[in-house]
């Protein structure tokens, strides 16, 4: 493991030697220059005033944070299957949960007759490649019950990998939702059917059902690079079908995963690769080589030092601030069927390399262009920041690059006297729920093993300011 060290290097364009002092073209040159995104884009004439505009990148030193207690428990969908990275090695889903039923609907008497049992998987979510070949996926019975608890992306529950109540390969389309079935393993199907119809006390309510049938995981082949966000639900879980002399229909009983409880577990080896040294929470890892990134479901986001903000606006005075843009990429290259997460919340982030919170428990994070970014002042005389409207690095699908503009968050570091902190890039959509761990909006972070590689080298602060010589 390394420290980060955090360091300094501007690149400076300096525009001077302008005769025409008047306010209109001091007026002009602003609106000119807060519209360009690229230096390439600002055209002065250098013989034409006296005002000094300048350019700066400023880069950013990255490291990469292991989140510490990332729960999967009931976070929108069954995660299933895996992929292999040289970069973030090999890794793999397993998705648990329960079934239920309805246990005052309709059950087959004693004539019914016994057709076919199926499982269905109701795919909402692929992430892989290799899509013209199948994809295994398997369910097993578990050997334990799931509890009442909160369960963690390292936590498991017993299975006979080797045995399967079903399986089947599949191909499927990586743009669409895709609900495949496969055959229930005879015996079982056999079991429950003969049950139902005899009004077993299994059947009674759901907490004996349990006791005889704890729940089910469902597993993938890493080696086939893909994962599925499966949703639970009524289209995901067992249908019995059957039938009673001279029907022409056949009837389903359904026991599903709806409304049940259901977590994740995710297994990353990491060996041979350059994250392989991540293994504690808390710790800010700096990696050998010029890449970095982060691995939903893993845990694993970059982190920024943000010193080089710091020592650059305290070098400074009496300056006009037209831009500021936080820029990071082109992402290493990635196929269209395995996209990276749109959304990249700025959290702050302290010594602990964990997200900051406030006094009332409210994540703090960088908040939204034209936005206050300061509440106020409590009753202890500290700056109390806004929380509500979160700012987002956007990912730009032509670019291939992440970017944000943060004009009124340096503004008020500079200005408001707003604590400056280091960033921690978490995958999430900005909204109110964002100030909060149990809020909503970091769905495909936990329900899909979707990632990033980025070259540290093109992390940077893009500055345009001004002041008159």
């Amino acid at each position: 493991m390394k420290k980060t060290n955090s360091f300094l290097k501007v690149i400076t364009t300096f525009i001077q030697n302008l005769r025409d002092k008047s306010a209109a073209a001091l007026m002009g040159i602003m609106v000119l220059i807060s519209a360009c995104s690229d230096p390439s884009e600002i055209i002065l004439d250098p013989d034409n005033n006296q005002i000094g505009v300048f350019y700066i990148e400023i880069p950013l030193s990255s490291s990469m944070v292991l989140l510490d207690s990332f729960s999967t428990t009931r976070q929108g969908s069954l995660v299933a299957g895996g992929d292999i990275s040289p970069f973030f090695g090999k890794t793999e889903a397993i998705s648990y949960s329960r079934l239920s039923f309805n246990p005052g609907g309709k059950v087959p008497t004693e004539e019914a007759i016994f057709d076919s049992a199926k499982f269905h998987l109701n795919i909402v979510g692929l992430s892989g490649t290799g899509f013209s070949q199948s994809k295994t996926f398997k369910v097993h019975r578990l050997n334990e019950p799931i509890l009442d608890t909160t369960y963690y992306n390292f936590n498991s529950l017993q299975f006979e990998d080797e045995e399967t109540i079903a399986q089947g390969a599949f191909v499927l389309k990586a743009d669409t939702i895709n609900a495949v079935s496969m055959d229930l393993e005879g015996e079982l199907a056999l079991d429950l059917f003969s049950k139902l119809k005899a009004k077993d006390p299994v059947f009674a309510d759901l907490f004996a059902f349990r006791d005889y049938f704890p729940g089910i995981a469902i597993t993938g082949d890493a080696d086939q690079q893909v994962t599925a966000s499966i949703a639970p639900g009524s289209g995901t879980g067992i249908s019995l079908y059957y039938h009673y002399k001279d029907d022409t229909v056949a009837t389903v009983y359904p026991i599903n995963t709806i409304q049940s409880r259901y977590f994740n577990q995710i297994k990353n080896d990491r060996t041979g690769t350059p994250t392989e040294n991540i293994s504690e929470p808390g710790i800010a890892y700096e990696l050998d080589g010029n890449l970095i990134g982060s691995k939903a479901n893993v845990g694993l986001v970059i982190k920024l030092d943000t010193q080089p903000i710091s020592d650059f606006l305290d070098t400074l005075e009496n300056v006009t601030f037209n831009q500021f843009e936080l820029e990071m990429g082109p992402l290493e290259n990635f196929p269209d069927t395995k996209r990276p997460i749109s959304n990249l919340i700025m959290y702050f982030s302290g010594d602990d390399n964990k997200i900051m919170q406030r006094k009332d428990g409210k994540l703090v994070s960088v908040q939204a262009e034209g936005q206050a970014q300061i509440e106020g002042i409590d009753a202890e005389g500290d700056i109390v920041p806004s929380v509500l409207r979160p700012n987002s690095l956007i990912f730009n699908s032509e670019k291939f690059t992440f970017s944000q503009q943060l004009n009124s968050y340096i503004n008020a570091v500079y200005r408001s006297g707003l604590e400056k902190t280091d960033l921690i890039l978490y995958p999430r959509f900005p909204s109110e729920s964002a100030a909060s761990l149990s809020g909503s909006g970091d769905d495909e972070f936990r329900q899909s093993l979707k990632e990033y590689i980025v070259n540290r080298n093109t992390i940077k602060l893009k500055v345009y300011y001004s002041k008159v010589k």
